[in-house]
């Protein structure tokens, strides 16, 4: 198996990747076809006891749940219960625009830009950034949602606007119809015929092989709460998981709807699932799954952060990856580019040559420090949030500004910044062969030093 011989660089690149990223634990399952052809745990589910990541790990998955509330959308479609084009306000006591749909909420269409729901409960659960806003029941939700009718920036359907309290909605919908508890519902329909039996919306830190959160920064990796945010917050990434168990889930989602020979849901409601619904500016979105192009295939994935942990579920052609960890490093979207690498890694290919490698790697050879002729300039380069930090170390003209690379994969080492009156300032960076740096600022010449 191609696989087996690719084995030692997808763990070696791990490996590197969460320690350069101070992450404490993380898990991994790839699946092939209709079976899981790896998984595995790398560092700590638990730092302070220092117990191990498995593959049986539960992790809280974050908005990978969007697919599960899809999925358990699409059941009731298929029992003919409710339908895709049904207004929201048939079910629930919403007063936005009636031309809001099920398939708005689905596709993040509705119109409405994001109400800050996930982030005040978020916040609140792990105490952090209290901001006074009265938000502890369903009376609260509605009101905080109905409120904000006049925050419409377009119509439904038009524009793709990421709105997590249009998936609380979905998940209300789903208890109204069903006359279940969401859930209840999700575990019903979806995770016992998928024996995903330790998945589940209740986080108990007592629980056998479960996952400690912590907090990432600059500073260091501190364990801290987990996010409780029961109704408003179990539809949109409420769902605890571990590899082995998404695994299960992502072999049905591969093989149109079947798993162990038993046919789960309508092959073409799935495809709908699948398939593009909305333009957005990094590819399309489904319903529930964001739909990309990598390597010229067609990507269906989501990722999922809460903060405190976080994971991802993608595959393309017959090859899926599943990934858990118990920390975000900076967003989520790094676990998009680190299952990639996995997919190059198990076809033979170079994973290192994509772009957000890549350009990392170049952003860690520019940082360091810079000194022009006789040090009479100083200039510090460093990584923050993505992007390079240029600081010029003087008292009399102390200045810091973010560079915006000129090209996508910094190939070229051209950069600029914008001074106070607008004007694009180029900042160049020329790399010799033998690994000197030189570094091209306003009228000065300085070279790299460390």
């Amino acid at each position: 198996m191609i696989l087996i011989k690719n084995r030692q660089k997808i763990e070696d690149f791990l490996v590197e990747w969460m320690t350069e990223n101070k992450v404490p634990g993380m898990s991994v399952a790839i699946v092939k076809a209709d079976e899981i052809i790896y998984n595995k745990g790398f560092g700590a589910r638990d730092l302070k006891q220092n117990h191990p990541a498995t593959p049986n790990t539960l992790y809280g998955i974050a908005s990978c749940t969007k697919s599960f509330t899809s999925l358990g959308i699409m059941k009731l479609v298929e029992r003919n219960i409710l339908e895709l084009d049904d207004s929201v306000s048939k079910y629930l006591p919403l007063n936005w625009n009636n031309d809001i749909t099920i398939h708005s909420l689905l596709t993040n269409s509705s119109g409405m830009p994001s109400l800050g729901v996930s982030e005040i409960l978020i916040n609140r659960s792990i105490e952090m950034d209290e901001i006074g806003i009265p938000l502890a029941d369903l009376g609260d939700f509605y009101n905080h949602l109905n409120n904000a009718k006049d925050e419409i920036i377009s119509k439904p359907g038009k524009n793709f606007a990421y709105l997590n309290s249009g998936w609380s909605l979905l998940g209300l919908i789903i208890e109204n119809v069903s006359e279940k508890s969401y859930p209840e519902f999700i575990n019903d329909e979806i995770l016992e015929p998928l024996e995903m039996e330790r998945s589940t919306f209740e986080y108990d830190e007592n629980k056998e092989d479960i996952m400690k959160p912590y907090f990432t920064d600059e500073e260091g990796t501190e364990q801290t709460a987990y996010p409780k945010r029961g109704i408003m917050g179990y539809p949109t990434g409420g769902l605890w998981s571990s590899v082995n168990e998404l695994a299960n889930y992502l072999i049905m989602n591969m093989n149109d709807g079947e798993f162990k020979g038993k046919q789960f849901i309508d092959k073409s409601l799935l495809q709908k699932m699948h398939t593009g619904q909305i333009s957005r500016d990094v590819g399309e979105y489904g319903y529930g799954w964001a739909i990309k192009e990598f390597e010229g295939k067609k990507f269906v994935c989501h990722r999922g952060s809460i903060g405190v942990g976080g994971g991802f579920l993608g595959f393309v052609d017959d090859v899926g990856v599943a990934l858990g960890a118990n920390t975000i490093p900076s967003s989520s979207s790094v676990f998009e580019e680190v299952a990639k690498r996995i997919i190059k890694t198990i076809k033979g290919e170079d994973g290192s040559e994509l772009t957000y490698f890549k350009r990392n790697e170049r952003m860690d050879m520019l940082t360091g420090t810079y000194k022009s002729y006789r040090d009479i300039k100083e200039i510090e380069i460093e990584k923050e949030f993505g992007l390079l930090k240029l600081t010029v170390k003087e008292q009399l003209e102390g200045t810091k500004s973010m560079l915006i690379p000129e090209s996508k994969t910094i190939d070229d080492f051209r950069f600029y910044y914008l001074d106070q009156n607008g004007e694009k300032i180029l900042v160049s960076f020329k790399v010799k062969e033998d690994e000197d740096i030189e570094l091209l600022f306003d009228r000065w010449k300085l070279y790299k030093t460390q």
